[in-house]
Formats: C-alpha cells, sequence, structure tokens
C-alpha cells in the first residue's frame, strides 16, 4: 500500500508544473497572503495551495505546484482577487491600493467581499485572463441587451448568430480551457433561449462529451441542469426506483442503474457525477416539492461512492461532500487552533481539554459584548468544575485585546487568532457573535449553542444530566 501510495505521489509530481504569483504594493507592507483554489465546484471548498508575508517594501512573490488549470481566490480584505491560472505561467499582479473594512462591514454578518480581475503587468492577448475577460464583456453585453428577445421568443436564428458574432472574435485562441469555457457558455444561452427539453440537453451537452471537472462554465452549466436530480428524477415513471435504491438498499450501484432508464444517460463517469451532486443537493433540501431522503441512508450511500466512485476525483468531490455535511455536527472533532491569549501564551484546544469547553466568538467593537462578557462570568463561575469558557477575539489584534481588558476581572482566555478570517472558516461562523460547546474529549456538542442566558443553563444541565 505503501509503495503505490508513493507511485501515485510520484506521477502526480511528475505532471505537476511550478507557477508563480507576484505582486507589488507597498499598501499591503507586511500582510499575510493567502492563495486558495476550489477542490471541487459542486461543494465549493475552497482549500490554500500556498502563503506568504508582503515585504515592507509591498513585494510579494509565491511559487506553487499545478497540473491542470485552476480558478485561484486571493482575499485581501475589502477584495477576493480572482484568477485563472495555468501551469508553468508567472503572473505579475496589478492590485488596487489596500482598503480595510471599516466598522459597519466587519459587524455585518452579509458582507461579502468585492470581486475583482487584477491587471497583469506581463499580460498579452492570449493570456487566459485576458480572453476570459474579453468573452464575458461581450457575452453579458449580448445577455443584458438581448435577453428578453432571446428568452421570450425563442429566435434560434437570433441566438445562433450572435453566438457566431461573438466566436469569431476568438478564433485566433487556441487555448483549450477557453474553448471549452465558450461552448459551454453558449450551451447556456441555447438552453434558456430554444433547446429547453433536459433530456436533450442532458444527452448531447454531456452524456456525449468529454466531462471537465476544472471548468467553471462547464460546472455552472451541470449544477443548472443536474439541480436536485435525484429528487426530481425519482417521481417519474423511469426514476420510481431511486427512492428504495437510497432508503432501503442504499446503492450506487442501484442508482446507477436505474439512471440509465434514462434513455439520455449512459456515460459511468458521467452518472457517477450526477448521483454526487444529487445527494449533495438532497441532504440541503428542505422543500417539499422534491422527494425528501432519510439523512442517515444518503450518508451511507455517500461512503460507498467515497469507495467506488469511477474515478480519483469522484471520490474527492464525494469525500468533500461528506466533509462538509458532517461538519462540525454534534460528535465530530473540534478543529485544532493555536492563539495567543492575553498574556502573550500561545493556547492550542489540547491544552484546554477535560471540562466542557464554551467558545464565544465576538468583535470587542460590537455594542453586546460587554453584556454578553458579563454574562459568561456568571456562567463561568456558577459551572467552574465543568466548563471553561474561552473568548476568541474576532478582528482585533493582541495589543487591542490587552487593551479592552485593562478595566476588567474576567478570568478566562482570551485569544486573539493568527488568521481571523481562517479561524471563522474552520469553525463555520457565519456571524458575529457566535457560540460553540465541546465536551472534554474535544467534540462538538453543540455547533450554534445558545447565548449565556437562562436558555443555555437550561440546556447544559440537561448535557449534563444525560451524559452522567
Amino acid at each position: 500500500m505503501r509503495i503505490i501510495l508513493f507511485l501515485l505521489i510520484a506521477c502526480n509530481l511528475a505532471f505537476s508544473q511550478q507557477s508563480t504569483i507576484i505582486l507589488n504594493n507597498v499598501t499591503y507592507s507586511n500582510d499575510s497572503v493567502y492563495i486558495y483554489k476550489y477542490s471541487d465546484l459542486i461543494t465549493k471548498k475552497l482549500i490554500p495551495i500556498a502563503s506568504g508575508i508582503v515585504s515592507k517594501d509591498g513585494t510579494f512573490t509565491c511559487n506553487y505546484m499545478q497540473q491542470q488549470t485552476a480558478l485561484l481566490v486571493i482575499p485581501l480584505h475589502y477584495y477576493n482577487i480572482i484568477l485563472y491560472s495555468e501551469p508553468s505561467k508567472k503572473y505579475e499582479l496589478l492590485i488596487p491600493n489596500k482598503k480595510t473594512l471599516d466598522v459597519a462591514d466587519e459587524l455585518n454578518p452579509y458582507f461579502k467581499p468585492t470581486e475583482i480581475t487584477p491587471g497583469m503587468a506581463n499580460s498579452d492577448t492570449n493570456d487566459l485572463n485576458f480572453l476570459i475577460n474579453k468573452f464575458d464583456e461581450n457575452y453579458n453585453a449580448f445577455l443584458n441587451k438581448n435577453f428578453t428577445t432571446a428568452y421570450h421568443y425563442a429566435r434560434k436564428a437570433f441566438t445562433d448568430s450572435a453566438i457566431n458574432s461573438i466566436s469569431q472574435k476568438f478564433i485566433y485562441s487556441n487555448n483549450e480551457f477557453l474553448k471549452i469555457y465558450m461552448k459551454y457558455k453558449f450551451n447556456m444561452l441555447k438552453y434558456m433561449a430554444y433547446e429547453r427539453d433536459n433530456n436533450y440537453i442532458a444527452k448531447y451537452y454531456f452524456n456525449n462529451e468529454q466531462i471537465f471537472l476544472n471548468n467553471d462554465s462547464y460546472m455552472e452549466m451541470f449544477n443548472e441542469i443536474f439541480k436536485n436530480y435525484l429528487s426530481f428524477s425519482s417521481v417519474k415513471k423511469w426514476g420510481e426506483n431511486i427512492y428504495n435504491d437510497i432508503a432501503k438498499a442504499k446503492s450506487p450501484t442501484a442508482l446507477r442503474v436505474t439512471l440509465k432508464n434514462n434513455p439520455a444517460l449512459s456515460n459511468d463517469t458521467l452518472i457517477d457525477l450526477i448521483i454526487l451532486k444529487g445527494i449533495y443537493d438532497a441532504l440541503y433540501n428542505k422543500n417539499t416539492e422534491y422527494q425528501i431522503f432519510p439523512q442517515k441512508q444518503l450518508l451511507m450511500t455517500l461512503d460507498s461512492m467515497t469507495i467506488c466512485a469511477k474515478t480519483v476525483e469522484l471520490k474527492q468531490i464525494a469525500n468533500n461532500i461528506k466533509q462538509k455535511y458532517s461538519y462540525l455536527n454534534s460528535g465530530s472533532k473540534a478543529p485544532i487552533f493555536s492563539m495567543l491569549n492575553q498574556d502573550s501564551v500561545r493556547i492550542s484546544l489540547s491544552d484546554l481539554k477535560g471540562k466542557y469547553l464554551y467558545i464565544y466568538f465576538t468583535d470587542l467593537r460590537s455594542y453586546s459584548t460587554k453584556t454578553e462578557l458579563d454574562l459568561l462570568k456568571i456562567i463561568s463561575e456558577k459551572y467552574k468544575n465543568n466548563i471553561e469558557v474561552v473568548t476568541v477575539c474576532c478582528k482585533s489584534n493582541l495589543n487591542k485585546t490587552k487593551a479592552y481588558l485593562t478595566e476588567t476581572d474576567y478570568k478566562w482566555q482570551f485569544l486573539t487568532p493568527d488568521n481571523t478570517k481562517q479561524t471563522l472558516n474552520e469553525y463555520n461562523i457565519k456571524a458575529l457573535p457566535s457560540y460553540i460547546l465541546s465536551d472534554p474529549y474535544g467534540n462538538i456538542v453543540l455547533n450554534q449553542a445558545p447565548p449565556p442566558d437562562l436558555s443555555f443553563e437550561k440546556i447544559f444541565i440537561s448535557i449534563l444530566k444525560s451524559r452522567n
């Protein structure tokens, strides 16, 4: 097994090529920069591929390995930089000056960074980012001006003429990623305008074509065409066995057989991708107009897909779906952390085991923080033999945390993250304040625990009694 794993790693390294990102903007001096890519385009899971610190003079250079073109995300405070990265390429990014979030934005749980495509000092008309941006401008201009005509009147000749006109502007490019990107943007336009038979689309745009898991245009159309596919198809005559395939058999093999009852589907790899998309949607489906599957059986079917999916890439998607759904559920392990406390001592999760851990994620600038800290003080003193309170001071730094605590008598750990965004992502914190309760062994008890009022005490006492 170790020999096989070594050979797989060696093979991947052999096909990987080094790419480079360079930026130079002194307004980001001494900032940490993290570069992410999508692990898959169903769960949209972002995984870090490189990181570094901008020098004092504003320069930053980062190398990373990649096998195929990937869509990257680089968070920079108010902005998210979006970049298509090709293997063995160097990207000298021209980025806007640093713009930090104001207090209102930082306290707003619905705030989303502005996505921008950077300029490039070393770009030319053959660069993929230049080509996609130019294509999107033409494509979106057509949609904005002619969507009503194309959609409501279903004029095939009108839409096809526009597609041909846009295509001619890029006839000089041989970039394969761009060709697929354009193809599925045009396919989506045809689908909206006049080809509205989903089975026709499934057969001729997907079943009989190669699968492009890393191309966001392909996956955007796939996600739209096959949205809630298992739930929707289970009420059709050809798909009537889907419910039993999941609820009783818990079998991907049975699902494959049933899906092939649809004449539009015969590609085994595509069928597995459809199954994964269907399970993903069904796990989060709360809409009763679709078939509802028992979640335990869905997860058991998904477990089988992590083993028997047709390709390594599909097995990874199955694992991503499983991890995303089960992440921070009751019984799962709390994400490890290491942060400095108010005394400049680095504290890890392992240092806090032995009692229930009541973690309070907050922004010290919030008006509600003082009130909630006073309530936490009561909880901390009343249940000191059973519970340890920890406050994570998000969007702060160590000096600000120390200054805030100067005139207080709180006697628990106040931790300051090295990277607030990463910490919030790891704990799936969508809004501040938030609370998480873990048990003495580091397992999650409550992902969204109630605040420290009477309702928390009732729940906590109930937990203590149930666990003896």
